[in-house]
């Protein structure tokens, strides 16, 4: 596909979403590897982004080596990674009460936060949410207590599924639901895509400009979108929560390009 060639020759730079582009669950998309070695070979930059919070990005660093992916820390923008940024400029000094995996409280510990047990949770000024496959009634109780008691609720992302290898599960939208329903508060900011937020700080990351960018994404609605909105070259790819079925062309986040999996940015088709 000429169209396709041309445009990874004509970029520098290239945000590759990884569940539903890199992976389902534990496993591999088939030439997702060799994909990214293939990019790299000419010469471009990555950023893995996610708005997956259960890993901290070392986790993620480690789950990408086990697929034959190479990547370093630093090239690893998740939505718990935006979210520690963006607690240190907006309350450095904060208490948190966090619904989510381990993964997220990790990474919002090595930010320097104060992580509250649920018997404390009412002292937090923050109740941070993810996605939580084991959260429990005390978990919940615990986050609404906190925001009716005062505190501010933050979503890491508000995802509705995410893709398995057994197909799509519930995402943190549905832990954010929960919390928001409960409590009567709306998230005060979400963090991941489509929210320009973790657009922005990939940008800063890699050091490119939009128009020198591509977002190579499965989700109309939070990938194309948020690469939409800020300018950058939307690349769909049919492995994740987008189907041949789906309605792309014509709508507000039609994507540039519609591709079958990362793989054809190997093969150029």
């Amino acid at each position: 596909m000429p169209k396709l060639a041309s445009i990874i020759d004509r970029l520098s730079t290239f945000f590759l979403d990884m569940d539903g582009v890199l992976y389902l669950g534990d496993t591999p998309i088939d030439g997702a590897a060799k994909a990214v070695a293939y990019l790299r070979k000419k010469g471009k930059k990555i950023v893995f982004m996610t708005n997956n919070s259960a890993y901290t990005r070392r986790m993620y660093v480690r789950k990408l080596a086990g697929m034959g992916i190479q990547a370093r820390e630093s090239e690893i923008v998740s939505s718990g990674y935006a979210t520690v940024l963006y607690l240190r400029k907006r309350s450095p000094r904060a208490r948190l009460y966090v619904v989510s995996e381990p993964g997220l409280k990790k990474e919002l510990r090595r930010g320097g936060f104060e992580i509250l047990s649920d018997s404390h949770a009412e002292r937090a000024d923050f109740v941070v949410v993810g996605l939580d496959r084991t959260m429990s009634y005390k978990r919940l109780t615990a986050g609404v207590r906190a925001l009716l008691a005062g505190a501010e609720l933050i979503a890491t992302n508000t995802d509705a599924t995410y893709p398995t290898e057994s197909g799509l599960c519930p995402g943190a939208g549905a832990v954010v639901g929960a919390l928001s329903s409960s409590s009567g508060k709306l998230p005060k900011v979400v963090i991941g895509k489509p929210s320009p937020n973790m657009i922005k700080l990939a940008l800063a990351v890699a050091g490119s400009k939009p128009q020198g960018t591509a977002i190579v994404g499965d989700k109309l609605t939070t990938d194309i979108r948020a690469g939409k909105q800020a300018g950058l070259t939307t690349i769909l790819v049919l492995t994740g929560v987008a189907s041949r079925q789906e309605k792309v062309k014509g709508t507000r986040w039609a994507p540039d390009v519609v591709i079958p999996s990362i793989k054809s940015l190997a093969v150029g088709k």
